[in-house]
Parts: structure tokens; sequence; C-alpha cells
């Protein structure tokens, strides 16, 4: 059984970040509906919680960026890559395995956010969060965001 200090801990970073913004986050996209994501979480979609920087990835995009507003389910799972939670254990844990520190990452590698995501996903992880905000949340499998139009 967990302790309140436990609880305490898990409901930080994500839990206030989704309540705050009830479930609805952004990502700017290009013309042809891309986004931007360096791989830094893993392999997924990228969101923030600001309107205001999805806004400066939309210009980043071109001409045509546009915001678009998404509503994520309530009961995912996300590990936080911050190191604020009891999550952040299976974070430096999978970092190590892959050879890396907690904050270090391999840029823009295809193959070292897929390895991450994999990894997390094993241990029962839907995404992760960082305490950045342009940095963000990736969500790793589409069926967990929703596009509110």
């Amino acid at each position: 059984m967990k302790t309140f200090k436990q609880h305490l801990k898990e409901a930080s970073m994500w839990n206030y970040i989704y309540k705050k913004n009830k479930g609805i986050f952004y990502r700017g996209v290009g013309r042809g509906g891309q986004g931007t994501g360096l791989g830094v979480l893993g392999q997924g979609i990228y969101l923030t919680w600001t309107e205001g920087m999805a806004s400066a990835f939309a210009k980043r995009q071109g001409a045509g960026g546009v915001v678009k507003k998404y509503k994520l389910k309530s009961n995912l799972k996300i590990v936080d890559a911050g190191g604020m939670t009891d999550g952040d254990k299976d974070w430096i844990d999978v970092k190590a395995v892959m050879g890396f520190a907690p904050q270090q990452h391999a840029g823009n590698d295809k193959m070292f956010a897929a390895m991450l995501s994999m990894m997390l996903e094993e241990k029962g992880y839907h995404g992760a969060v960082s305490d950045d905000v342009a940095t963000g949340i990736v969500i790793f499998k589409k069926k967990n965001v929703k596009e509110i139009k």
C-alpha cells in the first residue's frame, strides 16, 4: 500500500498540468499537418500545455502553420522526465540501460526515440512529460489523443 507521501509525489507534475488544462493540449503544425519533435522524450505525438508555445512551433513550420488543440485521455500513465516523481526512477533506469544519463539524449535520432518509447511502454507508460514547456509532452500512441475541431 502506498503512503500519502508516495501519492503526493505521483500527483505532482503530470496531474497538475492535466488538471490545470482540463486535459487540453496544443501542437503547432505545418500545412501538411506535421508537427515537430526531436524525440528527446520518445517517439509519438509531441504536445505542449501552452497555446503560445504551440504558436511558436507553428511559425517554425512556415506559411500555413497553425495551432491545433487536442484532448488527452484522463487515465494515462505518464513518466516524469524531469525527475520529480516516483516515475523518475523508471525514467532513470531506462535511460541507464540505453547508456544515457537522465537528461542526456541522442538529438534527432529516430532509433533512440523508438527504443525509449518501447522500453517505457513495457513499464506501462503511455507517454512522458518534461518540466520544460518547449520539450513538452509526448504521447506514444495516437489512440490516446483526440483532436478538437
